[in-house]
């Protein structure tokens, strides 16, 4: 286990993010923690709704607009300026940084706060590095040009949340290798998460749950269409999706589609959900067909953590987390007969065998993806 230098209780880490939202739901803990050892803590967000239970806790919370929709070069000038101002307003000693447009933003606002170590987290590369469009390409090489620019002048230390992604960076010349460390996902209460917890079937069906944004990457629509050939096939589960369309991205469901996913009586459709304990105890199988370039998705460590049994996809943010056969199965990215086939074996297997599955999920959380050990990890790189 990593050991943390606990500093004197006058020294400031300002965390910036994309969302209040990023904040209270992935590094709520790390906050808490960091604030133990003797931090005190700023935080730096747009607001989605969750400021004030931000600061509640007594934390300052600057609204800053850094949504990931802004495109306008003139806004992100200004939200650049507002960032560089709040840096110079705090003077932190860290500045610990969420997101590719963050770690970007913040990196180039580092010469005017000249004491203050960077930290970037990149949680992933979303719809910059999968999308195949023209526009978009010419947009990731911009950024890309930048962040060099932005990493070299601000010496910054990046967190991946996978291998590929560092190697990514480095095979590009973005940052060099003993400036970057992989740190597996914001980690999972263990506690909170708890098999313990869960909620018998009433109806002796496998209860399955897609959790993630609607949009194609997530694998939605591969869910859908698996799920659609079960039923076909004759085979009977309770089936439940949670979460938001995107508007902001082309691929994402309409809001016809999921008017009409809100009437099936194939889905259960919830919408965006806080309380992800209380979803996941009453849930068997968590479903995550994922082809986006995210970093490790919280769903999943969280639904290991609870003891369910997990199917997602080869990409490298999900690899650790399943163990294909033990704790669920991999499937091929944007293949939903493949997905069928291993949601086949799972609702085909015995009840037996399925708590098999979900006991080795747990273990799983436990041994790889504690938040404490996390947590450990992520706050040495504030003294390293």
């Amino acid at each position: 286990m990593s050991t943390v230098e606990e500093p004197s209780r006058d020294r400031r880490v300002l965390y910036v993010a994309n969302t209040d939202w990023y904040l209270f739901n992935f590094r709520l803990n790390l906050i808490k923690e960091a604030e133990r050892r003797g931090w005190i803590p700023y935080l730096a967000c747009s607001d989605s709704g969750y400021t004030e239970r931000l600061r509640s806790h007594k934390w300052p919370v600057k609204t800053l607009p850094l949504s990931t929709k802004g495109a306008n070069p003139f806004r992100e000038a200004w939200a650049l300026y507002r960032l560089i101002r709040e840096c110079r307003k705090v003077r932190p000693d860290v500045i610990h940084l969420f997101t590719l447009k963050c770690v970007l933003y913040g990196c180039l606002a580092a010469p005017f706060v000249p004491r203050a170590r960077i930290v970037g987290a990149l949680t992933g590369m979303g719809y910059l590095f999968t999308s195949q469009r023209a526009t978009v390409r010419l947009l990731k090489n911009l950024v890309l040009i930048a962040l060099k620019l932005g990493l070299k002048v601000s010496k910054a230390q990046l967190i991946f949340q996978n291998e590929f992604d560092r190697t990514e960076f480095i095979d590009n010349g973005l940052i060099p290798r003993e400036r970057t460390r992989v740190i597996r996902g914001s980690g999972v209460d263990c506690e909170a998460f708890h098999p313990m917890n869960r909620k018998p079937s009433t109806n002796d069906k496998r209860r399955l749950l897609f959790c993630g944004r609607l949009i194609a990457e997530k694998g939605i629509r591969d869910y859908l269409q698996a799920t659609a050939t079960l039923r076909e096939q004759g085979y009977k589960f309770d089936s439940r999706i949670a979460g938001k369309p995107y508007p902001g991205n082309p691929s994402s469901l309409s809001e016809q589609e999921v008017a009409d996913l809100s009437v099936s009586t194939l889905h259960r459709y919830l919408g965006h959900q806080d309380d992800m304990p209380e979803l996941l105890a009453a849930t068997d199988i968590v479903v995550l067909p994922t082809y986006y370039r995210e970093g490790t998705p919280k769903v999943l460590i969280e639904a290991a953590a609870a003891g369910c049994a997990l199917i997602t996809t080869t990409i490298p943010a999900c690899e650790d987390i399943v163990e294909n056969g033990s704790n669920g199965y991999y499937i091929k990215p944007s293949n939903p007969d493949q997905l069928a086939g291993a949601l086949r074996k799972i609702l085909d297997s015995s009840w037996e065998t399925l708590y098999e599955l979900q006991e080795r999920s747990r273990q799983i959380a436990i041994e790889r993806f504690s938040d404490t050990e996390i947590n450990n990890r992520t706050l040495a790189c504030y003294n390293d």
